[in-house]
């Protein structure tokens, strides 16, 4: 096992998407197996050092970034363990890139549907997240993927949990090994969500530690299913002369014939952020539409009949692999932009990551373009997932008065999508940054609940502290 002790040496480790900058850490663990992960942990264990599982860097809130202690980074942990074609399903380490695995899927005419649009994830980190990819709309989030975990606790124990095996009784208990685990009072809500530990009536084991973001234990081996690989995909931008995007999105859902991979969405900041990269985008561009579909016959024709109903300036199509190779760039070059600004401008990432029932997100849609006509002074960008009723909104605060500023409108924000029925985090998790925002959805005693299920899993409380939930609840 490679064991790093100097400060240069950890550097890369304490960063992620998110630029958190507090990051401290005393030690990286990298093991190549998994007799030396359970020495890893047991050392911290036994000295009651804070241990942070590392995987890709691709997180936005700060959740492999520690505080305090250990690093324990899977990079190592990259073998794909078994790929069984007929059967439709893969057993990988926690550490092997989702990006490397959708090649050699390639080869054997299978596919991942959860693949994140950051393909140099990990899969192990993409199932502490219960990450969500492009192709969310159609497929779901990675929980719906996830077959077995193996995980190791703080004790030293190790759990397989396979799904359908192990769920919660009436009294709302969870057996785990020889004892059990009370599930939280409060329900997960039933849309794209991946805000603290999940808590359904009747639910799985292994649904507690999909989405737990590094908090219960450490998982080394994953078990995934797998589909056919989908016919060749092409990709639709359109871009819109006026705001008629939800009335366009509400026809492509009442569709049958319409069975889109993505529907994302762009707003005019969005625009002005990737024009570098396109300089073709249209200038009077209010808005615009992202679009893959895979090909079949007539879908072509489908989409035209649906499209020219409405005043649109241009429409851009893959017309072969060249072009989709670069139109596909449209929809990953603007994270990648805005990101890389949120460092220039020196400020920590301000996002809120909300999604509510489809039947309250034009209120949601609304709402956010008011806030933004109340405060013009702040530079703003929305975009992201609206088949899923999901967007990203990014603040782009210059000085402290103006954090101040967002502090409060993301409040608002958060409240507005909460009594909505919504969730406070679809995709990004919480990790260090949003504490408060998950209070704000759950309330004290539901984030307390949390803890009190950390502390039963992880009684030397050291795996991810200060994710999901301030460190003190566990004192």
């Amino acid at each position: 096992m490679i064991i790093k002790r100097e400060p240069d040496e950890m550097l890369s480790y304490l960063e992620d998407s998110s630029n958190f900058q507090k990051g401290k850490s005393e030690a990286l663990y990298i093991p190549e197996d998994e007799k030396e992960v359970i020495e890893a942990i047991a050392e911290c264990a036994d000295k009651r050092i804070p241990l942070t599982i590392s995987a890709g860097g691709t997180g936005t809130v700060g959740g492999r970034i520690p505080l305090e202690g250990a690093i324990l980074s899977v990079e190592k942990l990259n073998k794909i363990i078994s790929l069984d074609k007929r059967g439709k399903k893969a057993i990988l380490q926690a550490g092997v890139v989702i990006d490397d695995f959708l090649k050699i899927l390639k080869t054997q005419n299978l596919f991942y549907p959860p693949f994140p649009t950051e393909r140099t994830a990990f899969i192990g980190g993409n199932v502490s997240t219960n990450a969500s990819g492009e192709y969310s709309y159609r497929f779901g989030s990675t929980r719906g993927y996830v077959r077995e975990i193996k995980v190791i606790l703080s004790t030293g124990e190790t759990l397989e949990i396979e799904r359908g095996k192990y769920f919660a009784d009436k009294d709302r208990y969870l057996p785990i090994g020889d004892k059990k685990i009370k599930v939280p009072s409060y329900i997960t809500p039933s849309i794209k969500c991946s805000a603290g530990y999940f808590s359904q009536s009747g639910m799985d084991l292994i649904d507690l530690f999909i989405g737990s973001e590094g908090t219960l234990g450490m998982i080394t081996e994953v078990e995934v299913k797998l589909i056919p690989a989908l016919s060749s995909p092409f990709i639709m931008i359109i871009f819109f002369k006026k705001n008629e995007i939800l009335k366009f999105i509400s026809e492509v859902k009442g569709d049958k014939k319409l069975n889109p991979l993505s529907l994302e969405y762009f707003d005019k900041r969005s625009l002005d952020f990737l024009k570098k990269d396109f300089p073709n985008i249209p200038d009077v561009s209010r808005e615009a539409l992202y679009i893959e579909q895979e090909e079949s016959e007539n879908i072509l024709e489908e989409w035209v009949k649906l499209i020219e109903k409405y005043e649109v300036i241009d429409t851009w199509i893959s017309q072969d692999r060249r072009t989709y190779e670069k139109l596909i760039n449209f929809r990953h070059k603007l994270p990648e932009n805005i990101n890389d600004y949120f460092k220039k401008i020196r400020s920590t990432k301000i996002a809120l990551d909300i999604a509510v029932p489809q039947e309250h997100f034009r209120e949601l849609f609304d709402f956010y373009q008011t806030l933004r006509l109340n405060n013009p002074r702040i530079e703003t960008v929305l975009f992201g997932h609206i088949g899923e009723n999901h967007l990203h909104f990014n603040f782009f605060p210059r000085d402290e008065k103006e954090r101040e500023k967002v502090a409060k409108i993301c409040e608002e924000a958060i409240k507005k999508g909460i009594n909505l029925g919504g969730t406070i985090s679809a995709e990004h998790g919480i990790g260090k940054l949003k504490h408060k925002y998950l209070e704000s959805m759950y309330g004290k005693e539901g984030v307390g609940e949390m803890a009190r299920i950390k502390k039963e899993l992880d009684p030397y409380c050291i795996f991810g502290l200060d994710n999901i939930f301030p460190k003190r609840l566990l004192m």
